[in-house]
């Protein structure tokens, strides 16, 4: 592939990621507003209030992924037509965020799913199900992602990548790409597949003489935990070609930013599948 044809794909994939982004944060939004008008005009139970919740804070959080990565890629094509250089402080930050608000998406998923795992396992402790404990939960799972990523911030892993204009952690930044790739996505998804495998040995542990309606309620609960770790792997098979790309890059040493194109295309065509 020559150079001419390189910087054609890089810049169709990168005007694509702000295409689909931009689509993403519409429809995010409107769904975020679906919900709350949902919540305020009709009578509904604390455990639907509760789902609800949890699903707005998904579409909030699939919002700010969204914007922040149709800056970075708005930076992007700018650099790719004008040559311009963003290297500075404010750079590294919105890098930093940017990694913060994709690891909060993520989390938002495991959140999801032990509510679900308290319903079905844990229905006795009624302060699992109280609807304030969900409210408080929403900023203390940002904060919580803000830490998991701050080592990347402080050990300056994060920083400017010339040829894609943006600032993210580098090919070569083997302990960096571990830390992402372990407890952005690993971590999530480990998660997620203990509470389903845990969800599922308690279902057929239960005795028989269980009233209907709670056995309706955890097939519900089990079949919702399924649709989370499903959107989950669309999100990490979406996310696959730009790791491969990276550890080819990293192997062979070389400097291409096609993996985080890839990357941060995919990401951006699965928020509108979500």
């Amino acid at each position: 592939m020559n150079n001419e044809t390189t910087r054609s794909v890089d810049f169709v994939l990168t005007l694509l990621t702000v295409i689909h982004g931009s689509i993403a944060s519409i429809m995010s939004t409107i769904v975020f507003f679906i919900i709350i008008y949902h919540q305020h005009n009709n009578r509904i139970k604390q455990e639907e209030r509760i789902t609800l919740i949890l699903c707005a804070n998904i579409y909030i959080s699939i919002f700010l992924c969204s914007i922040i990565l149709i800056l970075l890629n708005i930076q992007t094509l700018l650099g790719d037509l004008y040559d311009l250089n963003f290297d500075s402080t404010p750079c590294v930050f919105l890098g930093y965020i940017n990694a913060v608000l994709i690891c909060n998406l993520y989390y938002g998923f495991t959140g999801q799913a032990l509510y679900r795992l308290y319903r079905i396992v844990y229905s006795t402790y009624r302060w699992f199900h109280v609807y304030w404990l969900y409210i408080i939960a929403v900023p203390v799972q940002f904060i919580i992602a803000c830490l998991i990523m701050c080592p990347l911030f402080f050990r300056h892993d994060i920083i400017y990548i010339p040829d894609l204009h943006q600032c993210f952690i580098p090919n070569h930044n083997t302990l960096g790409t571990i830390w992402i790739i372990v407890f952005m996505y690993g971590l999530p998804i480990l998660c997620l597949l203990v509470i389903y495998i845990h969800i599922t040995i308690h279902i057929r542990q239960q005795s028989t003489n269980q009233t209907l309606a709670v056995k309706r309620r955890q097939a519900r609960d089990f079949v919702v935990i399924r649709r989370i770790i499903i959107l989950n792997s669309i999100l990490f098979i979406l996310g696959v070609p730009g790791m491969i790309l990276l550890v080819i890059n990293y192997v062979t040493g070389n400097g291409l930013t096609l993996n985080y194109r890839i990357t941060w295309f995919s990401f951006e065509l699965s928020t509108i599948v979500l």
